[in-house]
């Protein structure tokens, strides 16, 4: 909906601009041409053409006709007609004898109109007094009688001092005809006549509204900035040569129209053959690609457009005149990039960095990693170092509890018994030297240590134990530290349920809880926690926790202890551990 509405008033303004109708204004005089004593005001606004014929203005009865239109935009006074030769077919030469003024056109040919302001005629020699004497009219191309004749009835302060109505005294005021409108690509030819002779014009002058847009006559770099400033000398100097006017504009030597520029050169003047009075006459949209500036006010007060700091690519100016938005000139150039800025020197200086930094990466990753691995393989020796030091210190505690069971059953003069407590303490020992041999065993290893140390405990104090375990569990696939278990269930032994004979219960259960596993040792006793400093065995199972987590990475083991139900329940959570 948005791109309908927006083309819609494209078309409409273009079509506007095109259809510009013929507009008479004879009722009123422009307030600035009325009001300005001095001439200051029109001068401003207006530049100012008079035709008289023969150019003898200053004699009576030969009537001066003036033309004020706007100033903004003018193109080169002196070659006009070579510019716009249109203007030619609307001569009103006489002889060979005419007048033109400073930075004006001669009235002698149309003059030319660029934009919707129009023109304002008046006729010095008549006033209120010989008006009657005096009929004006207008044709469109010559052609057709767009005003029939019209006695002249406005009257304003003359702006050019003659004696045209009266020899003796100088003309204060002016005939005013009207502010005039006209199409573009047309022309509006006032003529004035004596009503005692209808079939001679006395004075007429033409204005043809032109069609016109910018052009582009030469292009500078910004190490051609002297050449640029003479030229621009040049275009503000009237040059002659055998009495004649010289076109700037067809310096071949100074402008060029090139359209291809090093990367380097990409500071761009573009000049324009005209005349320019103010900035906001120039509008000028480059366009890259798909990327546009937008329509932008000109910089300069001049006839120019300065590009800056322009990168490579394929550019098209758009520039037009604000006074003709409908008639835009369009300047292809090329900016080529250096070899740096080429696409495959991008992609290969891209490669080659990425390369780089890789490759620093890669050396500091390893460097770091080296580092790591030293690091982790002392620490790792350390800790292993640890481990067999607490291991080793496991069998002297079997060892030292064993024994002191069997003194008991000396004591108490049970010789069976005995007996059978020194086969269960063979088998023991044998299990855990081959246990204390490796960091880890299987789970049915550890249970097979626990059982025989149960078994030897059970005799001296005849309590009842469970060893249960899940069938999601793989005994003989899963491993846990060797002789792991074995201090806990002593310690609850002793410190739990060994004062209970036999209403002591121990259990000890491995569950699977997704992918962790865990262990739980619990008792009917009265508790350790009092005790709890004094357990040997616990206090090295607590350090060896600890230092096996620092060899660990995804798997580590958590240890608690409380009372549930009046019993001690110690759970080892061993995470991560059956995945």
């Amino acid at each position: 909906m948005r791109r309908t509405i927006t083309f819609a008033i494209f078309y409409f303004s273009i079509a506007f601009c095109y259809a510009q109708k013929l507009e008479m204004t004879l009722d009123k005089v422009n307030p600035i041409i009325e009001s300005d004593q001095h001439g200051d005001s029109i001068r401003k606004y207006f530049s100012h053409t008079f035709y008289s014929r023969n150019g003898k203005f200053y004699k009576q009865n030969n009537l001066l006709i003036s033309a004020f239109f706007s100033n903004k935009l003018a193109v080169n006074y002196y070659h006009v007609l070579e510019k716009i030769p249109q203007l030619k077919s609307y001569s009103n030469q006489k002889s060979e004898t005419y007048m033109q003024a400073n930075n004006s056109y001669a009235g002698i040919y149309a003059v030319p109109i660029f934009d919707s302001t129009g023109i304002i005629i008046t006729v010095n020699g008549i006033n209120a007094e010989n008006t009657q004497k005096y009929q004006f009219r207008v044709l469109e191309n010559n052609k057709k009688v767009v005003l029939p004749w019209t006695t002249p009835k406005l009257f304003t302060k003359a702006y050019i001092m003659t004696k045209i109505a009266d020899s003796t005294k100088r003309d204060e005021v002016t005939a005013y005809l009207g502010q005039f409108k006209g199409d573009y690509g047309k022309a509006l030819t006032f003529e004035v006549r004596q009503t005692d002779n209808p079939d001679s014009i006395k004075v007429s002058l033409t204005a043809y509204w032109v069609k016109w847009q910018p052009k582009v006559i030469g292009v500078f770099t910004f190490s051609q900035l002297p050449d640029f400033l003479s030229i621009f000398k040049k275009q503000w100097n009237d040059q002659r040569e055998n009495g004649k006017s010289v076109d700037w504009s067809k310096d071949s030597t100074l402008l060029k129209l090139n359209k291809d520029f090093r990367h380097n050169e990409n500071n761009l003047i573009f000049y324009l053959d005209d005349i320019i009075k103010s900035k906001n006459i120039i509008e000028y949209n480059l366009v890259k690609g798909s990327d546009s500036t937008g329509w932008k006010v000109n910089d300069f007060d001049f006839n120019l457009v300065w590009l800056k700091n322009l990168s490579p690519g394929k550019y098209e100016l758009l520039i037009r005149y604000s006074v003709q938005r409908m008639h835009i000139c369009k300047y292809p150039f090329t900016i080529y990039p250096a070899w740096y800025q080429t696409l495959w020197a991008k992609t290969g200086l891209s490669i080659l960095g990425l390369l780089a930094v890789g490759f620093l990466i890669l050396l500091w990753r390893s460097r770091k990693q080296a580092e790591k691995l030293k690091a982790q393989g002392t620490l790792r020796q350390v800790v292993q170092t640890e481990l067999k030091s607490i291991r080793s210190q496991f069998n002297p505690h079997f060892v030292f509890n064993a024994l002191s069971s069997i003194q008991g059953l000396i004591t108490k003069k049970d010789s069976e018994n005995a007996s059978k407590y020194l086969l269960e303490f063979s088998n023991l020992m044998r299990e855990s030297l081959k246990a204390t041999h490796n960091e880890f065993v299987s789970i049915s290893s550890e249970i097979r240590i626990l059982e025989n140390y149960l078994n030897l405990e059970k005799l001296r104090f005849g309590f009842s134990y469970q060893i249960a375990v899940s069938r999601e569990i793989d005994t003989n696939a899963i491993e846990i530290p060797s002789l792991f278990l074995q201090p806990l269930v002593e310690n609850a032994v002793k410190h739990g349920i060994s004062s209970l004979q036999e209403q002591g219960r121990l259990t000890v259960s491995f569950e699977k809880v997704g992918n962790d596993m865990l262990v739980q040792v619990m008792d009917n006793g009265e508790g350790f926690n009092q005790k709890e400093s004094n357990g040997f065995g616990l206090q090295l199972t607590k350090e060896r926790i600890k230092l096996l987590n620092q060899t660990l990475n995804d798997q580590q083991i958590e240890f608690a202890t409380r009372r549930v139900e009046d019993k001690t329940q110690i759970t080892i959570h061993f995470k991560n551990w059956l995945i």
